[in-house]
């Protein structure tokens, strides 16, 4: 059955006392008399449309003539969602704790079921302009109710207003967001002007332009093209050789040689890498206030390998994101996921970790956001997004792939944060692999000498052996033996010098040291293996130790701030013992022991440790006790994850004497670490076995002295333990039995010794086999950390073996975890499959699925944005609802399912749209078509714009003939400003000391990049800073861009080098060396016009020069690159300035 909608028409009164003519006709009557009023010339402004029985409203005749205006078809997209987007969804948009008065538009199902408490009319009504209360909301002049409100401080303009209400009388017809449905590879349209064609893409081009009535420029001169080509695949200049070369090449596909042959170019991987670095947030420092050194110069240089390579994409891709999670990775997979780790990390001390470790996260979430689905997800770090369906909880669902690495909030200032990779030299790695086949034939050897060592124990034990046992304590490696049963006290009185601050003198340069004297209390301890090394406690009046005593024992307590080191600075309340007490490598095995009483259950942290805390990545080790009451026991060379971690299951109990052991074999394996409670074997769960370095302080890559991390109890650099109490201290360089441990703790009332015990202790100290064994894998661990004390780290991805939880953070703070939250993808972009794995492996492979609306479109259109400057979609960093539209999205389609269907080939990619005709274009325009498209968005015309800035500096370097080819290595040192790192360093990396000879003339992204002072230079042009992902630049114009090239180091000696060049080869009269500077320099020779001025000019220059030589010495003094004394200085100084001029020229710094 067929229902008709009836309206009620209210015609315009001609007169004011005539009365209004009511009707009421159907839908279908309506829109043939809204006809027929429009062709008769009635004024549709003049009447008022509405459903039966609803209010009526009077819209104002500006709008209404807006109305006429509109299209017949308006397309919800392009000419409806932009509105909605920008003014409502702020309100009434995904943000379900923003949504005012329950209304969301972005959706339809909620959009148009949605009726007003206040007038009982729907927010949309479709057909019914007048029954909407959005319309009536929009053209109110009530500022109580007009839409947008007044605070918004948005306004919607006649226009847009007239949109939205055509739009809800023709049915208010909703479309999913272009991106989120699945690109079709559409045919390519038949064109009117076939001949233009060159492949697929033109087509799409020209058929706007066709429908716009345009026609495309006219293809670009050669020289133009192979110098546009050159920049935009190598970022450098076609050589002079390469231009005349290409103009003698009168073949039909001399251009398509030339771009093959830029494709195949070792430079072609550089100029791809820039871009890609600055969205992988690549930096040599680490950012924050104390910005210090970092080592990621090698994952730069895997990006140019990769390009070079032209690697699928794909694998591309993967690689960074989940290269560690692949089957059996090799190195090369691992250093790709430095991509995850290349975000700012803070090395400065007195920070919450914890909260450090949230932001890492966060910017990995952010980064991959904006990178692979051009999505500001950070706009959902607190609340649900405004504008796009990204909610909370998708944003920490993300949150959750990143969360499983194995590392910690504060980095260190002696290695590379965890987890790392090692990259050896190639005669570093041979004698690594050795030693290392060697360590696991060892292995084996030892299990299998440990089943033959019964038959030798028999034998032992038959020849008398067990008389060999020590009786008790055993003094055999005891190195230190403290009891804490006696106390004497002493105050002490000293005056130090405190010297100011970096932060003190950036504020007062003439800041003096100041002297301040300190007081305190201090213990001795006797030391029963050498009493001329007594233990000292260093307190203060407010926290006193005290001395307790039970039926058991006696002991020391430790209040407040109170704590027991060996050897220390003097101050606070440290004791101090020689500096190599207890210093124990991974190779070297060792037991510790001590009496405990703990007091608080809440309290954590070290028991004791040998190490200098966070600022130092715990390098060496620590017992510790865990919040929970467990025990842990870690040695590290860079904590967490260059680190073995073990943890009991067992906790320690509370208010009794305990005794805590922990005995290591020196065997670099976790499996080689017991702990032992009140004489019994703890058993232990191996949360971490990957130290591949050496665990002591003040060497193997320390910037640190050595001497300053001493064996402490209660403390280390970053946690006290406070308020328990110890007794019975004992450190042995050795290895002790679980026989050893009872007698230890129980003295003569030990149970009698069990034959296994008896047999480990046997294994330990008496098997003649094994200990050989043990010796070589000693001698071999020790020179594997020698050698690696020599080779880089480099930062990479490694998921932890028990992964932590992650939760929903309330208003995106670490410290208000809400809901737990599972690892997932946003419920818009559809369903996570099932058979993938709830890893990065898994969130890597559902990007790459066919299925996957966005990764594929977000890349064809950033490399399109390389090309031409601007994106298919030009906010290329936002494809949501509040980004630009795609300006030929079947294009941007069309290139995305065959870049897919390619394997991912993005040199194919390439090579296509360089080919195209509508790349080839010239770049200037008639005044008409700048009008018509002043931002060149239906690409009627060639690309143009300025160079970016590593471009603008490697064009001066290879034009005047200074340019180094060499690819990949360290970062270099060029000229810089004077005191700029000084400025603004407070630690570490305070003093730029710039590099000499060919470092000084490498291409501008081997530059060394500190976050906190990046190149000057490169800021005017417009670098990104590298503090974050950064998808697209800016593109400014500035009077100091031109001050950079005229009076920079690099660019002035550059225009040295290039004047003794027209000298020597440009030929012997001005006019020859004049277009000998101008090909090198734009590629071309100059026309007579330009040829005159030049002229001119460098005979001005040349005759002030010569009554100036004092400014000639200081041209030709610019830079390290030797003049040639045979030169006339003058003359040299004077085609100096020339070059200068020309380096400024449109043409050297914009592309056409």
């Amino acid at each position: 059955m067929t229902l008709n909608v009836f309206y009620q028409v209210r015609l315009i009164r001609f007169h004011p006392f005539t009365p209004p003519l009511y009707c009421v006709v159907t839908r279908f009557h309506m829109t043939h008399l809204k006809r027929l009023l429009c062709l008769s010339g009635t004024a549709l402004a003049g009447m008022l449309i509405s459903s039966c029985g609803s209010s009526s409203i009077d819209v104002p005749s500006d709008v209404k003539v807006a109305m006429e205006k509109l299209p017949e078809k308006l397309d919800y997209t392009y000419d409806v969602k932009p509105i909605l987007s920008d003014r409502c969804f702020a309100c009434h948009g995904p943000d379900k704790n923003k949504q005012q008065a329950g209304l969301r538009l972005d959706l339809s199902e909620s959009a148009l079921a949605h009726v007003s408490e206040e007038n009982g009319r729907n927010a949309i009504d479709p057909g019914n302009p007048g029954g909407s209360d959005l319309v009536h909301r929009i053209l109110s002049a009530d500022p109580e109710l007009v839409m947008p409100t007044p605070s918004s401080h948005l306004t919607l303009s006649t226009e847009e207003k007239a949109v939205l209400i055509k739009w809800i009388e023709d049915g208010a017809t909703y479309k999913p967001h272009w991106a989120f449905t699945k690109p079709e590879k559409a045919t390519p349209p038949e064109v009117k002007d076939a001949r233009w064609v060159r492949n697929d893409v033109d087509r799409f081009v020209l058929k706007k332009l066709e429908d716009k009535g345009l026609k495309p420029s006219p293809e670009a001169d050669k020289t133009t093209l192979l110098r546009r080509v050159t920049f935009d695949l190598t970022g450098l200049p076609p050589t002079v050789s390469e231009v005349d070369a290409f103009l003698a090449d009168q073949s039909p596909n001399a251009y398509e040689k030339v771009v093959d042959r830029l494709l195949k170019s070792k430079h072609f991987g550089e100029n791809m890498a820039v871009s890609w670095l600055d969205m992988a947030r690549y930096a040599d420092t680490h950012g924050y206030q104390d910005d210090g050194l970092r080592t990621m110069w090698p994952y730069r240089d895997w990006v140019i390998s990769a390009f070079n390579r032209n690697m699928p994409y794909d694998k591309f891709v993967t690689w960074q994101l989940a290269g560690d999670l692949l089957p059996n990775p090799n190195r090369e997979m691992l250093l790709a996921t430095a991509f995850n780790r290349n975000h700012q990390q803070s090395q400065e001390g007195g920070i919450v970790p914890k909260e450090y470790h949230t932001e890492y996260v966060i910017d990995r979430v952010n980064t991959f956001g904006k990178t692979f689905l051009a999505h500001t997800v950070e706009c959902a770090r607190c609340h649900d997004h405004k504008y796009d369906p990204i909610s909370q909880k998708d944003f920490y669902s993300l949150y959750a792939f990143f969360n499983t690495v194995n590392e910690y909030g504060q980095i260190p200032y002696n290695g590379e944060p965890s987890p790392h990779i090692t990259l050896p030299k190639p005669e570093t790695e041979k004698r690594l692999k050795e030693i290392h086949k060697r360590l696991k034939e060892l292995e084996v050897t030892y299990d299998q000498q440990l089943k033959l060592a019964d038959t030798r124990y028999e034998s032992w034990k038959a020849l008398g052996g067990e008389r060999k046992l020590p009786r008790i304590s055993g003094r055999k490696g005891l190195i230190f033996d403290v009891r804490f049963d006696t106390l004497k006290i002493r105050p002490w009185t000293k005056e130090v010098e405190i010297k100011p601050s970096p932060e003190e003198l950036a504020k007062n340069p003439k800041a003096q040291p100041r002297k301040e004297i300190r007081t305190g209390i201090e213990y001795k301890f006797t030391n029963f293996v050498n009493d001329t090394m007594p233990m000292q406690i260093r307190g203060d009046m407010d926290h006193l130790p005290k001395m307790v005593r039970n039926k058991d024992r006696s002991g020391v307590f430790l209040p407040g701030e109170t704590y027991l080191e060996m050897r220390g600075f003097n101050r606070g309340d440290r004791a101090r013992m020689p500096d190599n007490t207890a210093w124990f490598n991974r190779e070297d095995p060792f037991a510790i022991g001590l009496w405990v009483n703990i007091r608080d259950p809440k309290l954590d942290g070290p028991l004791f440790n040998r190490h200098l805390g966070p600022m130092n990545g715990f390098r060496g080790y620590e017992c510790v006790r865990l919040p929970d009451g467990r025990l842990a026991f870690r040695m590290s060379y860079v904590w967490p994850d260059d680190a073995m971690d073990v943890e009991t299951f067992q906790q320690v109990p509370l208010k009794h004497w305990t005794h805590i052991a922990v005995s290591y074999d020196g065997s670099g394996s976790a499996k080689g670490i017991r702990i032992y409670l009140n004489g019994k074997p703890a058993p232990v769960r191996i949360m971490t076995d990957n130290l591949t370095q050496g665990v002591i302080w003040g060497k193997d890559k320390s910037n640190w002295g050595a001497g300053t991390n001493n064996l402490s109890i209660g403390q280390s650099q970053d946690h006290n333990y406070r308020g328990f109490a110890v007794s019975e201290l004992k450190v042995y360089n050795r290895p002790v039995s679980g026989w050893e441990i009872a007698k230890w703790v129980k003295g003569p009332r030990a149970a009698p010794a069990t034959r296994q015990q008896v047999f480990e202790h046997y294994t330990f100290h008496y098997d003649e086999p094994l200990r050989r064994i043990r010796e070589e894998r000693s001698a071999l661990l020790t020179e594997e950390n020698e050698l690696m004390n020599h080779e880089i780290d480099v930062m990479v991805m490694r998921e932890q073996k028990y992964p932590r939880p992650t939760y929903l953070l309330k208003r995106g703070a670490y410290d208000a975890p809400g809901q737990e939250v599972k690892a997932m993808t946003p419920e818009i972009l559809g369903q996570f499959p099932q058979n993938l794995p709830k890893n990065r492996l898994g969130l890597a492979q559902w990007l790459l699925s066919a299925d996957n609306p966005l990764f594929a479109r977000v890349v064809v259109n950033r490399f399109w944005q390389q090309l031409f400057g601007n994106g298919i979609v030009k906010t290329s960093d936002d494809f949501g609802n509040q980004g630009e539209l795609p300006s030929h999205p079947e294009l941007l389609d069309y290139l995305a399912v065959d870049f897919r269907e390619s394997g991912w080939n993005v040199k194919r990619l390439f090579r296509e749209i360089a080919l195209s005709a509508t790349y080839r274009q010239r770049s200037s325009a008639s005044e008409q078509l700048r009008e018509a498209d002043p931002d060149n968005r239906l690409l009627a015309r060639g690309p143009s714009y300025r160079y970016s800035a590593e471009q603008v500096r490697d064009n001066a370097l290879a034009s005047s003939g200074l340019l180094t080819q060499k690819i990949g290595g360290p970062s270099v040192k060029p000229y810089q400003p004077a005191g700029i790192w000084e400025a603004l360093a407070t630690r570490n990396a305070v003093n730029y000391v710039q590099d000499h000879g060919d470092s000084l003339y490498r291409r501008s992204m081997y530059t060394i990049w500190k976050r906190s002072s990046p190149p000057p230079m490169m800021l005017n042009f417009d670098a990104a800073e590298r503090h974050f992902c950064v998808v697209r630049r800016q593109k400014t114009s500035t009077p100091l861009q031109a001050l950079v090239v005229m009076n920079d180091p690099q660019f002035v000696e550059a225009s040295r080098v290039l004047a003794q060049r027209m000298m020597k080869q440009g030929g012997t009269s001005i006019d020859d060396q004049i277009r000998y500077a101008y090909k090198a320099l734009t590629s071309r020779l100059p026309r007579q016009t330009e040829m005159d001025i030049l002229k001119n000019y460098f005979s001005e220059e040349k005759a002030e020069l010569s009554r100036n030589p004092r400014r000639v010495q200081e041209l030709l003094t610019v830079g390290e690159f030797p003049n040639d004394p045979a030169l006339d200085k003058t003359e040299l100084a004077a085609r100096m300035m020339l070059a200068t001029t020309l380096m400024n020229a449109d043409e050297f710094v914009i592309k056409r």
